[in-house]
Formats: structure tokens, C-alpha cells, sequence
């Protein structure tokens, strides 16, 4: 029952419930036209809002960098991890929170520790506007450096809008060191896109992931319901937001 209840909770499973139960009203009133097409924005919200399905789907993505552990990487001139994982919020302690793909600070924190890279690169765009702007990976180093949890040297992507945009200021900066390789941190879903546009450049790297979110939804193995849930939505947005990107980028022949 709670794992009814729990969903029909929220906005868009009372909303899918209301459908429903006027969905069955006009079956009972013998209004079939208008059953059908109430009927069939149920099964659409049913299908898009499945946590088991869109789990499965952004499981694909991230599959192919599943399983890798941290003492089989080769210790690589940097560690990049790409950003994305804030946003701006002057009431909390450092200026910032984290969303779902803090993850990504994370991991690559915890190769730095390890000494897998000469300098850790933070990258990530500018959150805010006007004199609040400030710089993503600004926000993460001063909670570093108030920390102190890591010896290496930490180097700031600035400017950056999008992946293409860190992976070539990643690519400035290996130049003018004289290095060649990385290792990549990102989303597992995210990373097929990044990897790829930063071996467009040139650019050697090894593919450590983070943020399994799919196949992290898929162990838990909830029972499955039929109510859709704000959950699966996101879900499905992240895999979306990738697929689309990944055609944009081949267009744009950044891939």
C-alpha cells in the first residue's frame, strides 16, 4: 500500500489518478472517443513515468564504464572532472549546494588522494548573474582548500559553457604543460559524449565514471507500480538530454 500511496503523493501521480478515474467515467457514460484519448495519456504518462523503464534506458548509457575500480588506472598527468555539479546558494556555508551529480566531486577527489594525477582540473561553467556570478569550479576549491583533503594542485576550467568547451580548454592547458594524458570524470551516463569529444581533440584519456544513477535504480529493485513518478521523469530527462546530445555534437562535428 505505501509504495501506492507514496507516488499517488505526489503532483504528477494524483494527476495520473484524476485521469484515470475520468477516464473511467466516460467508459461508464459510454463517451468512447473521449475514454480513448483520456485513455491514452494514461498509458503515456504510465510508460514515461515507470521508474523501472527509464532506469533500464539511462542503464545503457552507463553500462560500458560499470565495474572499473580505481587501483586499475595508470597513474595520467591530470585528473578532469567535468562539471555540473552545483548550484549557486548564498545560505549555505560555502556559497553553493550540490545537486544529484555531486558523485563526480567525489570520485575525482578520491583519485587525487590516491596520486593518480599530477594536478586535479575542476570544470564547470558560471552559476549566477551580474556581480553574483561565480565560477563553478571557484565554488568547489574553496571547499577543498577548507578541507584540505587533497596534496595535489587544483587548476580551474573557466569560461567553460558546455563539455566541448572543457574538453578544449583541458586541451590548452596539456599543451602549455607539455602532458598528454587524463582521466576523465564524469557522469556514467554522460561520459560516451565527453569521451568522445575529447579524443576528437586529440586528447589521450582513461574513462572513470561516477553518478551510476540507472543501474544504481535498478539494484534497489523497488516493487514495480504503474503510477508515475517526478523521479522517472528526471530519469528519463537524463537520458534524453544525452541522446540529443550526442546527435547535436555529430552535427556540429564535435564527435
Amino acid at each position: 500500500m505505501k509504495d501506492w500511496l507514496g507516488p499517488l503523493s505526489e503532483p504528477l501521480g494524483f494527476l495520473w489518478l484524476v485521469l484515470v478515474l475520468w477516464m473511467l467515467r466516460r467508459l461508464w457514460r459510454k463517451e468512447w472517443g473521449r475514454a480513448c484519448s483520456t485513455g491514452l495519456l494514461v498509458v503515456v504518462l504510465t510508460l514515461v513515468g515507470n521508474n523501472q523503464l527509464t532506469s533500464e534506458l539511462l542503464a545503457t548509457l552507463e553500462r560500458p564504464y560499470a565495474g572499473r575500480t580505481a587501483d586499475e588506472l595508470i597513474q595520467a598527468d591530470a585528473v578532469v572532472m567535468l562539471g555540473g555539479t552545483v548550484s549557486l546558494s548564498r545560505h549555505d556555508c560555502f556559497g553553493f549546494q550540490f545537486n544529484d551529480a555531486a558523485d563526480r566531486l567525489v570520485t575525482a577527489v578520491d583519485l587525487a588522494r590516491r596520486g593518480k594525477g599530477r594536478v586535479l582540473i575542476l570544470g564547470g561553467g558560471a552559476r549566477g548573474a551580474g556581480g553574483a556570478m561565480k565560477h563553478e569550479g571557484d565554488l568547489l576549491l574553496r571547499l577543498l582548500t577548507a578541507w584540505n583533503v587533497t596534496s595535489l594542485p587544483v587548476l580551474v576550467l573557466e569560461g567553460c559553457r558546455t563539455t566541448h568547451d572543457e574538453a578544449l580548454a583541458t586541451q590548452r592547458i596539456l599543451i602549455e604543460q607539455g602532458w598528454r594524458r587524463v582521466i576523465l570524470v564524469t557522469s556514467a551516463s554522460h561520459m560516451r559524449r565527453s569521451e568522445a569529444a575529447f579524443r576528437k581533440l586529440g586528447i589521450e584519456i582513461e574513462c572513470y565514471a561516477s553518478d551510476f544513477r540507472g543501474l544504481a535504480a535498478l539494484e534497489e529493485a523497488r516493487p514495480m507500480t504503474i503510477v508515475p513518478t517526478v523521479g522517472a521523469l528526471q530519469t528519463l530527462s537524463l537520458y534524453t538530454h544525452e541522446v540529443l546530445g550526442w546527435q547535436l555534437y555529430r552535427l556540429l562535428g564535435r564527435l
